[in-house]
């Protein structure tokens, strides 16, 4: 807050302090999980993703790894420019991989809200 104060018991942060940027997972390769293109990424605000479910096996190698309530959000323009972003939800067995264009973010500990963060990403 620019020259105000900020309520009692709150504290300034950065992102980095509160999120893991493009975490990893070790998961069961027979573990069933969403696959998204970055088709699959909505761009309104109430989207739902678009996947399919696939074995970790088949893509924890060269895709992003994510899991439900991670933010995640395109890379590249133009998809970024579209406001490509989501949080995930009901993904199978609560993962998911995709797109290498994509950056996620995880809350550490629950520090930040993934709506909240979510409504960060797709401000202009």
């Amino acid at each position: 807050m620019s020259g105000g104060k900020l309520p009692e018991g709150w504290a300034t942060s950065t992102i980095n302090e509160m999120c893991n940027l493009n975490p990893k997972l070790k998961l069961d390769d027979d573990l069933d999980v969403g696959f998204m293109p970055m088709a699959g990424v909505p761009t309104t605000y109430l989207g739902k993703c678009n996947f399919e479910t696939k074995k970790w096996s088949e893509v924890k190698k060269g895709f992003t790894q994510f899991q439900n309530d991670d933010v995640i959000f395109a890379k590249i323009t133009p998809c970024f420019e579209n406001g490509k972003a989501v949080v995930i939800k009901e993904f199978p067995n609560g993962y998911g991989a995709g797109s290498t264009e994509y950056y996620v973010l995880r809350s550490i500990n629950g520090l930040i809200n993934p709506h909240w963060l979510f409504a960060l990403v797709k401000t202009k």
